[in-house]
């Protein structure tokens, strides 16, 4: 298999894998055992990809209700601090995901190592998703490598 078939194909994959996640993010009514079903029918090498923190940090996560939250007590001190939300970027128009590419991009080259996604998305702000799919977009373009798999996937600028 070619260097581009090869490149081709984990490109798919990745997109597969993206979709899926957003599906899955966007349905949180799912239950464990819808999903365990697909795991048996032809989207089970997808689904042998995709981990729990995969969804969380995509946002899959639910937040309690407000009275929910009051109702239940907390079992541990939280003591660290909350994650700041991220700085909202428009990637709905052609000019903005040029200028979100942009930005991901110098943040690519300014590195001194390979970066992995979740460090671009607290430098640029944004989702997981539209770090990764700009990162796909700069691949596409051959501005960026990649090398890795899955959570150890990490990028440089070319």
């Amino acid at each position: 298999m070619s260097t581009f078939e090869r490149e081709f194909n984990s490109a798919v994959e990745a997109v597969e894998r993206d979709v899926f996640i957003n599906l899955v993010c966007e349905n949180p009514q799912l239950t464990l055992a819808e999903l365990t079903r697909l795991g048996k029918g032809k989207f089970a090498n997808l689904l042998s990809t995709v981990s729990v923190g995969d969804i969380i940090e995509a946002g899959g996560s639910s937040p309690t209700a407000p009275d929910e939250a009051e109702a239940k007590p907390s079992r541990t001190k939280n003591t660290a601090k909350a994650k700041p939300k991220a700085k909202p970027v428009n990637t709905r128009t052609p000019e903005g995901r040029r200028a979100y590419d942009a930005a991901v991009l110098s943040i690519v080259g300014e590195a001194d190592r390979a970066i992995k996604a979740p460090e671009i998305t607290a430098k640029v702000g944004g989702t997981a998703l539209q770090v990764r799919k700009s990162l796909a977009r700069l691949i596409e373009l051959g501005k960026v490598t990649w090398e890795g798999k899955a959570r150890g996937m990490r990028y440089s600028a070319v």
